[in-house]
């Protein structure tokens, strides 16, 4: 029986056009990297300003819950009167880390509910973008006490 023929290919190099790669090769691969990068890098602006919008409504709903809480706590319905919500107003905006924010603090009581006054909060300001975004708005409602004669 024959022994099967074993070629050494080490001992017979390839030419040298085999080798590595060409650099028409790599100007290609630079070319095709460059146009990725070139294409990711709006995309991830967008992402940025994204996650900045989203941080920023989420630092608004906050503090105005916090403003809710704080008014709910410090005052009755005797001593709810607009110039007391304006303090909370002028505090509340040196607190916030918003762009152009615009807040609102009014106090409602209607005629037919003589018993009950509604605080309405409503916060709004700009996107990283300078457009005008969705408002977040609060409700508090205040309620008389009742005497024991009633």
């Amino acid at each position: 029986m024959k022994k099967p023929l074993r070629i050494n290919y080490a001992a017979y190099p390839l030419p040298r056009e085999y080798r590595g790669f060409t650099i028409l090769e790599s100007f290609v691969s630079m070319i095709l990297v460059s146009t990725l990068v070139a294409i990711s890098i709006p995309a991830l602006r967008v992402v940025n300003l994204q996650r900045k919008s989203i941080d920023e409504r989420v630092a608004a709903t906050s503090a105005l819950a916090n403003l809710g809480e704080r008014i709910a706590a410090d005052n009755s319905w005797s001593s709810l009167t607009p110039a007391r919500l304006n303090q909370y107003q002028t505090e509340t905006l040196e607190r916030l880390n918003l762009r152009e924010p615009e807040l609102s603090l009014d106090l409602v009581q209607t005629e037919n509910e003589p018993a009950q006054r509604q605080v309405r909060i409503r916060l709004s300001w700009k996107n990283p973008y300078g457009e005008p975004v969705d408002p977040l708005l609060l409700s508090l409602w205040f309620y008389r006490e009742r005497s024991i004669n009633e």
